[in-house]
């Protein structure tokens, strides 16, 4: 009855809201970016010429075009991607004491309109240089190099130029000229909105499309966990990319270009290159990190990316003055085969440093260290070495806890079963917490991240501290090794080493243990009730949900702040409370109004044909996880037979299997701890139904 009564809620705010929403042909659509008035009002200002450089430098601000299916970091698996341009871009920012205020379009012929119109400064992409776009705008030297090429669906063959077929490409992209020097045989459809190559390659694989055109550096991405499309034809020259702005702004074009020429790596597709650390900062390069995609290592979260390993690499990098690529592998092996080949330059993925991998490999000093533990259930007896007789210890055969588990056998008793090699070590804690399997080992790093989610396992036994773990890399790089022990010994346990390592090792119960505050009809249900009914009526929510999705995230406590530095009431980001306008999260106005637009921007994602309460539940889960990993999760819901478009017992089964390398290696956003926003989900619906009958 309660759920009849929370879908008839949401279908009346539907009828509500309906109205309000802002036509998709709007040029410059600000209802689709995080920003608040204040920053609407100032990008939609008219201008009749380009802002000058002294213009800019007394706004404080750049105003820089993006596309709005950018709005959220993907993960990155190899080599630069779009998230470069937009560091690129915030580091020149900062190097001028300046802003960067972020205008969304929806197509390429859109970003050159709105420059063309002086209402942006800068497109701030991988922009291909052409002759007709070179007499319309002002490119900057040259960032980056790419090919062209044709996709299509995996089981399609090879074309050549005299066949008839039709490609379709999105308006005013560089592809349109190609296509038509290529092959006056080939039909052009044109696209209404420029999309991702990862929901371009979506429409090709389901046969809404056939064809269409990326750059080649887009496509090995695709190719990285994609295996239902291919190239089919690769046009025949590189092309030059830059950036774009009004060809009057010299000063500021001069800027740039300095900038450039000073602080900037050309963005390239992977190569392979042994070169050593001098080299890289001479010419320059990328340092490329290899690692894993994991909970300890390097992940994605509310699109930020994170990771103790990735956070230290990239404060490496910064005292380098170099950039930062990431290079994603799945297991050990492949790791090593990357570095030894030249496609990668450090591995760095919490690898210990044993004595048999020191006779074969080349280590650092050791940058962080572990302890070797069993991990059992929470009702386990085991409390000594003696009580591990006759019980079955569960572990890969190429992890460095195998040979720990051997040792076990022989002296105490241990029965050792091989894990399977898919199985991550997180998940064999996950099978230990079900019960399915009694014991495995773990590093203790590991163990306080789980323990930090969950209360059904406990790490009764120590069986090897100090387990070393440091970077690994070439033997013909001795700069790079000496400059990374030289990192350590300045670093290791020095401010901004604890701060990184609390940041993701520190045990504290993530999920907190307090008691909902007992409400009785008729009264507040927190102490924020008429600012959260004021933003509530603002995007047509219920206000009661607002206030149990403000509990879930903060339970009333204005100065929270999670592991990861999201912070107040509603849990926000600092970096998207930026772009929303608001700098003081420890207000309880500033930190409801972000929250509450930000769970609008989250479900203006989701398709308006969605059933309002489905809608609602996917913008939960998105504020939660990120949008991408709700979206990775309705893609393999559809795979799974599942439909889609429902969260509870459809899309919510797939979240949870985002955590198994089996499935999140497919995936564009990568590994995600889905048990968090199927608990999120459910929680705050419980909560809010309880609210319903309470406070009227």
């Amino acid at each position: 009855m309660l759920k009849k009564i929370f879908i008839v809620l949401f279908s009346l705010i539907c009828i509500v809201s309906c109205g309000e929403e802002q036509s998709s042909d709007q040029q410059i659509t600000e209802q689709q970016s995080p920003s608040d008035n204040k920053a609407s009002q100032s990008t939609s200002q008219k201008f009749h010429a380009p802002r000058s450089w002294d213009n800019i430098k007394r706004s404080g601000y750049i105003r820089a075009l993006k596309l709005a299916w950018e709005d959220e970091n993907h993960l990155p698996r190899s080599g630069s991607t779009s998230l470069f341009h937009r560091q690129l871009l915030t580091d020149f920012a900062e190097f001028h004491q300046l802003n960067v205020q972020w205008v969304m379009v929806d197509s390429i012929k859109q970003m050159f309109d709105a420059l063309d119109k002086f209402e942006a400064d800068i497109i701030p992409r991988h922009l291909t240089v052409t002759e007709q776009r070179d007499q319309r705008v002002a490119f900057t030297d040259k960032l980056a190099q790419d090919t062209e090429v044709v996709i299509g669906r995996a089981e399609a063959k090879p074309l050549t130029k005299d066949e008839i077929v039709t490609v379709h490409l999105p308006e005013g992209t560089s592809y349109v000229d190609s296509i038509k020097q290529l092959s006056a045989n080939w039909n052009i459809h044109y696209l209404k909105k420029s999309l991702s190559a990862d929901d371009l390659a979506d429409r090709i694989a389901q046969k809404a499309i056939d064809f269409s055109v990326l750059d080649q550096s887009a496509v090995d991405t695709l190719l990285d966990y994609r295996d239902d499309i291919r190239i089919v034809k690769t046009l025949p020259e590189q092309r030059t990319q830059a950036w774009a702005l009004h060809k009057h702004n010299r000063e500021f074009l001069q800027k740039l270009n300095d900038f450039i020429s000073a602080h900037h790596v050309e963005q390239s597709t992977q190569v392979v290159r042994t070169h050593d650390l001098n080299v890289i900062k001479s010419k320059p390069l990328t340092l490329r990190m290899i690692t894993r995609n994991s909970p300890e290592t390097y992940f994605l979260w509310r699109g930020e990316l994170m990771g103790f390993e990735y956070d230290l690499m990239k404060e490496f990098t910064r005292q380098h003055n170099i950039k930062l690529d990431v290079i994603v592998a799945d297991e050990y092996q492949e790791m090593l085969d990357l570095l030894s080949s030249g496609r990668g330059d450090v591995i760095a993925a919490a690898v210990s440093r044993t004595e048999q991998r020191q006779q074969k490999h080349n280590f650092s000093i050791r940058y962080n260290r572990v302890s070797e533990k069993i991990v059992a259930h929470a009702s386990s007896n085991i409390k000594t070495l003696d009580d591990l007789n006759g019980k079955t210890i569960s572990v890969r055969q190429s992890s460095a806890f195998w040979h720990t588990a051997q040792e076990l056998a022989k002296s105490h008793g241990a029965k050792v079963m091989a894990a399977d090699e898919s199985l991550s070590t997180e998940l064999l804690i996950g099978q230990v917490a079900d019960q399915s399997i009694e014991l495995t080992i773990a590093d203790s790093n590991l163990i306080d991240i789980e323990q930090s989610f969950r209360d059904d396992i406990i790490a009764p036994i120590t069986l090897n501290e100090n387990i070393p773990y440091a970077y690994m890399v070439r033997d013909n790089n001795p700069k790079l090794l000496a400059a990374l022990n030289a990192f350590i010994r300045k670093e290791y346990r020095q401010t901004f080493y604890n701060v990184v390592k609390n940041k993701y090792f520190a045990n504290q119960q993530r999920k907190q243990k307090h008691r909902e505050q007992r409400i009785t009809e008729g009264s507040n249900l927190s102490p924020y009730d008429p600012v959260v009914q004021k933003h509530a009526r603002r995007f047509q929510f219920d206000w009661r949900l607002i206030t149990s999705q403000m509990y879930q995230e903060s339970r009333f406590n204005p100065k929270a702040k999670s592991h990861a530095g999201a912070q107040g009431l509603m849990q926000v980001l600092p970096r998207t409370a930026k772009e929303l306008g608001y700098s003081n999260l420890t207000d309880p106005k500033e930190s409801i109004a972000a929250g509450v637009e930000y769970l609008n921007w989250t479900r203006d994602r989701f398709s308006s044909d969605l059933p309002v309460e489905e809608r609602l539940y996917f913008a939960l889960a998105a504020y939660n996880a990120g949008y991408g990993h709700v979206k990775d999760a309705q893609k393999l819901a559809k795979k799974m037979n599942l439909d889609p478009n429902v969260w509870f017992n459809n899309v919510e089964r797939a979240m949870l299997l985002l955590q198994k390398p089996k499935y999140y290696k497919k995936t564009r956003f990568g590994y995600c701890r889905g048990s968090e926003p199927v608990n999120y989900v459910r929680d705050i619906h419980q909560r809010y139904l309880s609210y319903v009958t309470i406070a009227r």
